[in-house]
């Protein structure tokens, strides 16, 4: 369990919950109401959500966390096994439980992190990475649209997307945070223009001639991606991998075959599915 937990109000902007996560680097916070009970959670999947369909017309500064969190979240008493906490994110597709006392209050909260943190104590030597990895997985080329990552992002189980080259060798990851917290490259940006558009010129269509033309320039995998990502191969030991990913904040390994290739993934998801079953 985490202490102390990095609240919100449910009328501050979301705005100030978009800082609070980047400041704190952490991916929910807990909106609690005056007697500091939790009333719900906003996370970087609810930001997005916010950002480009809900509200998508709305500046993020004039958007109430109230009307983007997830309201009456599932809490845990600190006395619940660790095997339960497992079970009920994978449950309910949650990343974090807030933890509360007999009167309901805000104690502390729990993530996945702290369940891998567990797995990494208590399992190493017993499971190879190769016993427990997920073989289905989404992947993208440098070259695709942020839609279409996003697209991506929403079907995978850990909200992670590789992201590879020409051979199929791992060369970044895209996590939910990226596109909620993305700023492009200065020079990118400036060459996009206020309208996201740059003007060339080219030959018209109907006559021979030189026309003024806009291309509209949309962010890529490239753009966003968090490049060099660590892996790991399938026989390496799953909790020395789990140590890994919490020591270096990162949610999901690449698995590699001897020519470098992915051929599969370690999440926390599945460290989550270990630990619900065995506890």
């Amino acid at each position: 369990m985490t202490t102390p937990v990095v609240v919100v109000k449910p009328d501050d902007t979301l705005a100030h919950a978009r800082n609070l996560m980047l400041k704190k680097d952490i991916g929910r916070l807990v909106v609690v109401d005056e007697a500091g009970r939790p009333i719900g959670v906003i996370t970087i999947s609810d930001i997005i959500r916010a950002l480009v369909s809900k509200y998508m017309s709305r500046p993020i500064d004039t958007i109430m966390v109230e009307e983007a969190m997830t309201r009456d979240p599932i809490t845990i008493e600190s006395t619940r096994s660790l095997k339960t906490v497992a079970g009920l994110m994978l449950k309910y597709k949650i990343g974090g439980l807030p933890v509360v006392d007999s009167a309901r209050k805000l104690i502390g909260i729990i993530t996945r992190s702290d369940i891998v943190a567990a797995f990494s104590d208590k399992y190493r030597g017993k499971y190879k990475v190769g016993d427990i990895m997920r073989r289905t997985f989404a992947k993208a080329e440098k070259g695709h649209s942020l839609y279409y990552i996003s697209r991506l992002i929403e079907s995978d189980p850990a909200g992670k997307v590789i992201v590879v080259d020409e051979n199929d060798k791992p060369i970044g990851i895209i996590a939910k945070r990226d596109i909620a917290f993305t700023h492009i490259d200065a020079t990118l940006a400036a060459s996009r223009g206020k309208d996201r558009f740059i003007k060339i010129k080219t030959k018209g269509l109907y006559a021979d001639k030189i026309i003024s033309a806009r291309v509209y320039l949309v962010p890529i995998a490239e753009d966003i991606m968090s490049t060099d990502p660590i892996q790991v191969d399938p026989d390496f030991d799953a909790a020395d991998a789990a140590r890994i990913m919490n020591e270096e904040g990162i949610g999901i390994l690449p698995v590699t075959d001897s020519e470098g290739k992915v051929i599969g993934v370690l999440s926390k998801i599945e460290i989550l599915a270990v630990m619900a079953k065995e506890g």
